[in-house]
């Protein structure tokens, strides 16, 4: 996620990572996981794309997959986020263990960037084929006098109102999922996709992009720039989650505090429900976890698959956060023992001492399950 607001800060690029691989076959490390809760193992996975080491995390819940092997959520970080620590944050792996599903965590590519004050930090981001398109031309999703945000070096020029890498991250996800793939002990017609903030907007248009390779897809604090929602070419369930008191990536199309404007929730959810010629207008929709959350949700059925939804969720008192589902006392923005070594300019992510909590996961996996590809 975006963590810079109303002040404009001006970041200078240091040196840009990932750094060229050596190997051009996959390679796999397996390390112990340090959070007892999951009893997990999390391997760490290695691709060459386009001359880059990219990699991306395994955990598997103990014990047999059965017959038809473990569902796989492939779970996508925000802005400034890494793999291990949006794990540590969210505590996916423990929902996991106790639901019998696999997680795959992608990395996005990254680099170094300085602040004002020569501040060191390091910036994660995906390409979601956006943010860095929008244009006189498309309209742009940035104000006058907007938050500038570094420029990731690998684009060169990010124009007026870019901030996100300009990598090929759909060939590199593609790559991910053609791996996972491979292992026998997964069920590959049951593929969930989510991501949160910059990694929802990775989701969104990655679930566009390869819509026949998922059953299932949920954004979560994410919309795509003006003119550039999207809609899959084959029939895709989605459920949307989004706070309304979020002013970084705001649901209802007005503009941020940081001065960027995103397409609004109630277009992207028409969008896509057009394209699976759903119902005209949407519906009261409530599960057990979404009254629980105190979440208002609509959802368009009556498409063109016979138990097919797009579901909107809207948290009305939440901020720029998955509601229900994080790990009181960790952040996103840390690495666990599995990246150390690769990312080791990102700090080390310390257990989490406070309240764990579980309904947003709940209630986006409720609705995974429904579906099969």
């Amino acid at each position: 996620m975006r963590q810079i607001g109303l002040i404009i800060v001006v970041l200078s690029v240091l040196v840009a990572w990932p750094v060229e691989a050596g190997n051009p076959e996959s390679q796999v490390e397996t390390i112990e996981h340090k959070d007892e809760n999951a009893n997990s193992v999390m391997a760490r996975r290695v691709i060459s794309h386009q001359g880059l080491e990219r990699e991306y995390l395994v955990y598997t819940p103990p014990g047999d997959p059965g017959s038809k092997g473990f569902p796989v959520v492939f779970a996508l970080h925000g802005y400034t986020s890494t793999a291990s620590g949006f794990e540590a944050y969210h505590g996916l792996n423990r929902h996991a263990k106790d639901n019998r599903y696999q997680v795959v965590y992608p990395q996005g590519s990254y680099f170094k960037a300085s602040s004002d004050n020569a501040a060191t930090y390091m910036v994660t981001s995906w390409n979601d084929l956006a943010a860095n398109r929008a244009s006189a031309d498309t309209g742009l999703h940035c104000l006058a006098g907007h938050a500038v945000y570094p420029c990731p070096p690998e684009c060169d020029d990010c124009g007026e109102c870019g901030w996100t890498s300009c990598y090929d991250d759909l060939g590199f996800l593609r790559k991910v999922l053609d791996e996972v793939a491979a292992d026998a002990a997964v069920d590959t017609s049951r593929f969930y996709l989510l991501g949160v903030s910059n990694g929802g907007m990775m989701a969104l248009t990655l679930a566009c992009e390869f819509a026949d390779r998922f059953a299932a897809v949920a954004p979560i604090i994410a919309q795509l720039a003006p003119g550039f929602a999207c809609a899959p070419d084959v029939d895709l369930p989605m459920m949307h989650l989004f706070s309304g008191k979020d002013r970084t990536v705001p649901f209802d199309g007005l503009p941020g505090s940081d001065g960027y404007v995103y397409t609004s929730a109630s277009e992207t959810a028409a969008v896509w429900a057009e394209s699976m010629h759903c119902q005209a207008a949407p519906q009261l929709w409530e599960s057990a976890e979404s009254q629980q959350a105190g979440l208002r949700c609509t959802a368009y059925s009556g498409c063109t698959r016979e138990g097919d939804e797009i579901v909107s969720c809207l948290n009305p008192d939440g901020g720029h956060n998955w509601p229900q589902q994080r790990v009181e006392g960790t952040q996103a923005t840390c690495v666990t023992e599995e990246q150390y070594e690769s990312m080791s300019l990102h700090p080390r992510c310390k257990p989490g001492a406070g309240e764990y909590k579980s309904d947003g996961m709940s209630l986006v996996w409720r609705f995974f399950r429904r579906f099969s590809r």
